[in-house]
């Protein structure tokens, strides 16, 4: 488990958010911010960053109403804007003048849009499969779906027509999408497991919907792909080859920002930081290490 040099709680419109700090933010060195998926998988999956002390403080955060947040109970606001303003609020309660911020999957949708309300915040932005067009995201989910093997297909079209998405059946089918393009795991990891018992389960559901392939949330016809090119600051997407965050739509994205930069990691799906923990790790420092030089 990380070894995390200071932690601590913040209130917001969103409710309770945690926070946890590796390295020293009095050195002058801008931090990098980390936001989580989910929405509501918490920082747990996150952790291998860490090792990033050695370019710049880290800071990792809970978003209110899971992981170590869960003390303060459930979120208040689920909006977009809602969870915005809780990163600034814990932006404010840190004293950060600037934020390298990294996003994975609807956390890339975050920092995307505090980047458009607060861009003189932000030093850089690294989005790590993204789901920040969900029109787009369903559309590539179909068509990786479709390669599933026949009775895969079926059981999960049959879910679809019932609305029953928690038979034994089903789950069996969801399972093996997720195994292909969302963990690919030899074994599950222990941030992960975490991650899962300590999810948002209630934000995932009203936000996003009952499961990666069901979206019928709030932000179910959610674009940021028309604002991409108001994007000014370094900014670097990155995915795994069988990602439900397509490597394709990854390429897209960074043609729609000015200078931006793609990387697909070859051997993962939507976690390269456990998947190719080391070879991750080495692409974002060397982005962030080509940002101190400028």
């Amino acid at each position: 488990m990380t070894n995390f040099q200071q932690t601590g709680y913040i209130n917001s419109i969103a409710g309770e958010s945690w926070y946890g700090v590796v390295g020293d933010l009095t050195s002058g060195q801008i931090p990098l911010v980390l936001l989580h998926g989910g929405p509501g998988f918490t920082s747990y999956s996150q952790e291998p960053l860490s090792a990033l002390l050695d370019t710049v403080p880290v800071v990792f955060i809970d978003q209110a109403g899971c992981g170590r947040a869960k003390r303060g109970g459930g979120r208040k606001d689920f909006t977009v804007d809602g969870f915005v303003e809780e990163l600034e609020s814990i932006r404010m309660a840190l004293s950060l003048e600037k934020m390298n911020l990294l996003g994975h999957s609807f956390g890339a949708l975050i920092i995307g849009e505090y980047y458009l309300k607060y861009k003189e915040r932000v030093k850089s932005l690294i989005m790590q499969s993204a789901s920040i067009d969900i029109p787009r995201w369903v559309s590539d989910s179909k068509r990786l779906r479709a390669q599933l093997p026949m009775m895969t297909k079926m059981l999960l079209t049959e879910g679809d027509k019932s609305g029953n998405y928690t038979s034994p059946e089903y789950l069996k089918a969801l399972t093996e999408y997720y195994d292909r393009h969302v963990y690919r795991f030899k074994e599950k990891p222990l941030s992960i497991i975490k991650s899962e018992q300590e999810c948002d389960a209630e934000s995932y559901l009203k936000i996003w919907g009952p499961n990666e392939l069901v979206l019928n949330g709030t932000i179910a016809e959610y674009s940021i792909t028309p604002k991409l090119s108001a994007i000014r600051v370094p900014s670097l997407f990155v995915c795994g080859r069988y990602d439900e965050a397509t490597p394709e739509t990854h390429q897209f994205f960074a043609e729609c920002v000015e200078g931006a930069k793609c990387i697909v990691f070859e051997e993962s799906a939507h976690n390269p930081q456990i998947t190719e923990e080391e070879l991750f790790l080495e692409s974002v420092r060397e982005f962030l290490l080509g940002i101190k030089s400028q």
